[in-house]
Order: structure tokens, then C-alpha cells, then sequence
């Protein structure tokens, strides 16, 4: 039984961490930590009436405990994170890793100094569709054009906590960094090559919003691929979320809501009807205790998070000073053409 300390009672643990590791029978929460006293109080009853505190320093001083998950604003989760990994406890840290770079890297380096198993919460790239994707992608070949458009968090002035806490996000974040993540993230398992430069465009659709909430993203490939993200958040009516992707063998198109598309081929097509997008808790915790039994993460590393980081503060930056932001470490690759 691991016994798991968590970290940040807030809407994602409430929805998706806790339940998750109480349908489980290899983890047993243990202790909950939240600087709202309220919110720590109404995870620890569903836990069964574990111990609470306001301070993670504190829970992990007291509490014999064999891994953290943390559900934190990324502003204040990298300081929880190298602490953990220092006292040698593995971690499952929500995305987005870190607010900036600079911290990105900063745990990054206590991962390599530390050791152990630091693995990063992008829940939705354990999709069944985001395997079919893949392999349909690798079918129709590369360069391509990879099209994402992601509609969440509809907005609804009368639901003033989710209001409150989307506001939150786009005051101290972006809807580009924690929404585009996930996509940067599961896309690269599409495509791998690296991206070289990426051009962006953010606008606000209210004027009372405290950050832009509809965000436009082109990111090249190294290998001639285009990845282009569309962000959009606290819309009154949500447009359909898509997926596409063009080249030089065929197309497919997914609605990853529902699971329907298509795909064809210059000598093959067919429809998909696919397992909707949402959220994989059970899965990813699966990982989780993989890595703790093999010591180390296999799937979503550190190395995921720092890309997801690098790529989204980019686009970040290039829709702040409306240029093109090039990578720093980007070397141009030949195209990663298929023979006919």
C-alpha cells in the first residue's frame, strides 16, 4: 500500500485525484494540505477522516508518507516539488509544471540530482484516441499540418466559483499555458520532431476578463510539420473541439468530444468511432505506480513537462511582442518524408 500525501485541495484534486485514488486499492491517502482550511477539511472526510494541514512542509515533516501528489497553481508548486524529490518521495505534479522557466528548470535539475520518480499530470494523453491518432499519423506521414482547436470552460456568469477560479488562471497564467499543455504534450506523441518557431495571436472576447482567453498558436516543426493550436476559454457558446492532420499520404479528422471522424488514405479510408476525450485518472495513476515500483517515470517525465513549459511560454511571448519567438537550441532537420 502506498500511502499518498496530497497537496492542493482544490477543484482538479476534488474531481479527479481524490476520487481516482480511493477507487484504487494501492494507494491509501493518507494526508491533505490546502492554505483553505474548508477545502483541505472536505477531501480529508472523503478520505475517511485523515489528517489535515495548511502547510506542506509541515505534513511532509509529520507524516510517514511514500509519495506527494500536487495539485498547485504552478506559480507555487516547483518549491513543493524539489522538496519532495529531496526527501526522496515521488511525485505526480499537476501541469503545468511551473509558472516560468527558470523553475521549470529548477526542478528539472533537482530530478537529475535527486533522483527517484517525478512524474507530471498530463491526465489526457492515456486517451485511446490519442494511440489511434498516432498510428493514423505515422500512416499518413510527415511533413504534415496537425490542427488542434480546444473549446472548454464555457463561460457562465451565474456559476461564480468556476468563473472565479477560470479568472484566476488567466490573472496569474494562461489559458495557452494550462489548456495548450495538453496539447503540445499528447501532439508530440503524433509527431516527436522538435519545434523550431512558433507564431501566436491571444485576444480577451470580454472586456472584464483578466487575461486573453482565445489564443491562436503555429508552431514549426523541425521535420517541415506544422502544429497549430486554438485555444478557447469562457466563450458564452463553445464551438466543436477538433483534430486534423494533412500529409502526404492521406487525412483524418477527429471530433475528440464525441469519438467520430474519418480517415483515409490514398488506397484505404475509413470511420472513426473512438472513446471520447476525458480525462484518464485511473490510468494515469496506473503510471504512477509503475514508476514508483521501477524507480523512475516512463511516461509523462520531466522532459514532457519541460517541452510542454518551453513551447507554450513561447507562444506566450510571441503573442505579447507580435513576433515570431525561435527556439534557442532549434537545428534544422530534413523533412521526415515516408518513401512513396
Amino acid at each position: 500500500m502506498i500511502r499518498i500525501g496530497l497537496v492542493g485541495c482544490g477543484a482538479v484534486a476534488e474531481s479527479g485525484h481524490m476520487p481516482a485514488l480511493l477507487r484504487r486499492g494501492d494507494f491509501k491517502p493518507t494526508a491533505v494540505c490546502d492554505v483553505r482550511p474548508e477545502h483541505a477539511e472536505r477531501l480529508a472526510r472523503a478520505a475517511g477522516g485523515v489528517p489535515t494541514y495548511s502547510d506542506w512542509r509541515t505534513m511532509l515533516d509529520r507524516e510517514r508518507l511514500d509519495a506527494v501528489t500536487l495539485a498547485l497553481p504552478p506559480e507555487v508548486s516547483p518549491d513543493a516539488a524539489v522538496a519532495c524529490l529531496e526527501r526522496g518521495l515521488p511525485v505526480l505534479d499537476e501541469k503545468p509544471l511551473a509558472s516560468t522557466l527558470a523553475d521549470g528548470r529548477r526542478v528539472a535539475a533537482a530530478v537529475a540530482r535527486f533522483g527517484g520518480v517525478y512524474q507530471i499530470g498530463f491526465v489526457l494523453r492515456y486517451g485511446d484516441w490519442v494511440e489511434e491518432v498516432g498510428r493514423l499519423a505515422r500512416r499518413i506521414g510527415a511533413p504534415a499540418r496537425i490542427r488542434v482547436a480546444v473549446f472548454d470552460e464555457r463561460l457562465d456568469r451565474g456559476d461564480v466559483e468556476h468563473l472565479n477560479r477560470i479568472q484566476g488562471f488567466l490573472a496569474d497564467s494562461s489559458a495557452m499555458t494550462h489548456e495548450g499543455s495538453h496539447v503540445v504534450d499528447y501532439a508530440a506523441l503524433w509527431n516527436p520532431s522538435p519545434w523550431t518557431r512558433v507564431a501566436a495571436e491571444a485576444r480577451r472576447t470580454e472586456p472584464d476578463l483578466h487575461g486573453p482567453n482565445h489564443w491562436t498558436s503555429t508552431f514549426d516543426l523541425a521535420d517541415g510539420s506544422k502544429l497549430e493550436i486554438e485555444i478557447g476559454w469562457l466563450l458564452p457558446e463553445l464551438p466543436p473541439s477538433s483534430i486534423s492532420v494533412d500529409g502526404p499520404r492521406g487525412r483524418l479528422k477527429l471530433h475528440p468530444v464525441s469519438g467520430a471522424g474519418y480517415w483515409e488514405t490514398a488506397n484505404d479510408r475509413g470511420a472513426l468511432s473512438l472513446p471520447p476525450l476525458k480525462p484518464e485518472w485511473d490510468r494515469q495513476y496506473d503510471a504512477f505506480a509503475a514508476a514508483i515500483a521501477a524507480g523512475s517515470a516512463r511516461l509523462s517525465t520531466i522532459k514532457d513537462g519541460l517541452r510542454a513549459l518551453e513551447a507554450t511560454l513561447a507562444a506566450e511571448e510571441a503573442a505579447r511582442t507580435g513576433r515570431p519567438v525561435a527556439r534557442a537550441d532549434a537545428t534544422p532537420q530534413p523533412s521526415r518524408r515516408s518513401p512513396p
